[in-house]
């Protein structure tokens, strides 16, 4: 995609960079990246003379905006198609400007009626914060509603100060191109980056740190974790928060009446925000805040934030800049790390392959038959592919799901480590990172994991997984207190001696097997069992009995079968039990080459051994 850089001074709004290169207005077939949040890209469409539809992510965007002026139109939820008509029909207003959540967009549709495609023809369609269409697609497939529609007007743009890549062939068939703003300073902000593995002693120490501030704003994307985190810090009186009606239902029947769906003032002391207010609201604040983006991925995956986008939209909805230029006096990313099993670009891009290759055979066969039932069949299984949001409604390849499937993964990928997340940060040039790692050898992330693991298996990989690297810690640094980590392990299962006892008996390369095979209780008791006995079968005080018992037939022959005999009443007194598995501790014919240089004389019946002298390293241990 061609990409045209446009450069803006500090004195300027967006439309001063846009004019200066020659456009009156937002052009045509182009994604707009901003680069900046809070320049006035609405602002200037809104100002246009044309008419307009904005189509922006969320109710409290547009009732924000729409609010400014009673010459414009906020379509949502509340908004009837009569009304819409009304507002169309109106002779009073020069510029229609239509404010509508992509949900929305089918009542202005209804309302057009016949005059829709005139309305195509001459509005100009601007879809905001555009990045959302692609993270949201799968929790929210009506986000993509109005995608078809958007092609189809003759004058359109996409806007966003967090672009994301898009894969949908319309943009290129239709000619579209980049706009980069280039801001000509320092735009970079300050951000704390703090990645923990005591997640929620580290969240209250940041409170405390916070406890004078006039505002404090916070970033979590879980109503749950917004209960929880309310409830143990004793917040109920001095806080609000804010999300969809959905959650500030469940809040309610959880003795919430702080909840509310929109932004309203005056904030609390504490405000929580979830996601639909990540990105497009303008919260104006007469103090400066201190902005706190929280993620447990103990709780929830989808508390993750992206560095490129959600970070850089967060910090953007503080518009007030105060005298010393700043919009708040601290940004601080508090997360704990996981392994989220992110699959890599070439992973996803088989995947992807794969399933193109099934809808083409199925979508072919689709539009080839006739008959009703196989008809039927066919288009239960593309809406199988449907359900992995590989398809859109109209069961063509949704191009948007795709995008959102390699989005996913990237963020995912991030945070794996604190090192990758840093490193995300930095790579975006937006921030200033100050980056702190608060990680303990076993930290209450652990121990939550430990105890909240899903199965047996599971419980078994985590804790010998915190073991082996506690053992290789300690090697580094004998100072540590072993115990005390033993300690902390020991209460978070109520097994952990069986698993203590194993990765202290189990050899290293058998013991990492047990740990990445996942192997359940029953399992690791007869692997210790094991393992004890094979242990037992080469200590000193069996090793001295066998060079006893043998001693006798060094350097002369002996029967197999008398051999065999022999182990078998060792083994006998010294209580080494055949294994459940069969592997050790079985006696045969073969056991004492296991002990001795032995060469067999089978020439005569019965068969024998010469028996040369026992193996040097356990000679060693006899002598």
């Amino acid at each position: 995609m061609e990409i045209e850089q446009i450069k803006l001074n500090g004195d300027e709004r967006l439309i001063d960079a846009l004019k200066s290169k020659g456009y009156t207005d937002i052009p045509s077939n182009v994604i707009l990246d901003k680069t900046l949040t809070g320049i006035g890209a609405t602002y200037a469409e809104l100002h246009s003379c044309r008419n307009s539809i904005i189509i922006e992510p969320n109710v409290p965007v547009i009732v924000g905006k729409a609010a400014k002026n009673s010459d414009w139109l906020a379509v949502y939820s509340d908004t009837t198609v009569a009304q819409i008509k009304k507002y169309l029909k109106r002779t009073d207003v020069k510029y229609k400007k239509i404010l509508t959540t992509p949900e929305g967009f089918k009542k202005v549709r209804k309302a057009a009626d016949k005059s829709y495609s005139l309305i195509q023809e001459t509005y100009f369609c601007l879809f905001d914060e555009c990045e959302k269409l692609t993270q949201d697609c799968d929790y929210r497939a009506s986000i993509l509603q109005p995608v078809y529609d958007f092609f189809d007007f003759k004058e359109k743009a996409f806007v966003s100060a967090t672009p994301l890549e898009m894969s949908r062939p319309a943009f290129e068939e239709q000619g579209f191109r980049k706009l980069k703003i280039v801001p000509q300073y320092d735009y970079r902000k300050d951000l704390h980056l703090i990645v923990t593995s005591s997640y929620e002693r580290t969240v209250r120490e940041e409170f405390q740190r916070l406890k004078d501030s006039p505002c404090v704003c916070i970033f979590l994307n879980s109503v749950t974790g917004i209960n929880e985190l309310v409830n143990s810090l004793h917040l109920e009186g001095e806080s609000r928060i804010f999300c969809s009606e959905e959650g500030g239902g469940k809040l309610k029947d959880a003795g919430f009446t702080n909840a509310v769906s929109s932004i309203d003032y005056p904030l609390a002391k504490y405000n929580f925000f979830t996601s639909r207010f990540y990105s497009a609201v303008d919260i104006e604040l007469n103090v400066k805040p201190d902005i706190l983006i929280l993620t447990n991925l103990n709780n929830a995956v989808y508390t993750t934030v992206d560095p490129y986008t959600e970070a850089i939209q967060i910090q953007g909805r503080f518009r007030r800049m105060f005298e010393d230029k700043q919009t708040f006096n601290s940004l601080t990313h508090i997360t704990n790390t996981r392994d989220l099993g992110a699959l890599s670009r070439e992973e996803l891009d088989k995947q992807i392959d794969e399933y193109k290759i099934t809808y083409q055979s199925l979508i072919e066969r689709y539009d080839k038959t006739t008959n009703s039932a196989r008809k039927t069949s066919l288009k239960q299984q593309l809406k199988q592919i449907c359900e992995d949001y590989l398809l859109d409604e109209r069961l063509n390849i949704d191009y948007f799901g795709i995008d959102n499937k390699y989005n996913e993964e990237r963020v995912k990928s991030y945070y794996q480590s604190g090192e990758k997340l840093y490193v995300a940060y930095e790579a975006t040039k937006f921030f200033r990172v100050n980056y702190e790692e608060r990680q303990e050898i076993i930290g209450e992330d652990d121990i939550f994991r430990i105890k909240k693991a899903p199965n047996e298996k599971e419980r078994i990989r985590i804790f010998a997984t915190k073991l082996i690297q506690l053992n290789e810690q300690c090697k580094e640094n004998p100072s540590i207190d072993k115990q005390f980590f033993l300690k902390l392990l020991h209460d978070s299962c109520d097994f952990a001696d069986l698993i203590i006892e194993a990765y202290e008996v189990i050899p290293f390369d058998l013991k990492k097997q047990a740990v990445w095979n996942c192997c359940n209780k029953k399992k690791l008791e007869i692997a210790l069992k094991d393992q004890k006995n094979e242990n037992k079968r080469f200590s000193p005080e069996v090793l001295r009995d066998i060079e006893s018992s043998f001693r006798p037939y060094i350097g002369d022959n002996i029967a197999k079968e008398e051999t065999k005999k022999m182990f078998t009443d060792i083994y006998s007194r010294h209580y080494i039990l055949h294994n459940e598995t069969g592997i050790t501790a079985k006696v045969n014919q073969q056991t004492i080459c296991e002990y001795f240089e032995a060469t067999p004389q089978n020439k005569k019946k019965p068969n024998e051994w010469k028996i040369k002298c026992m193996l040097p390293q356990y000679a060693a241990l006899v002598n």
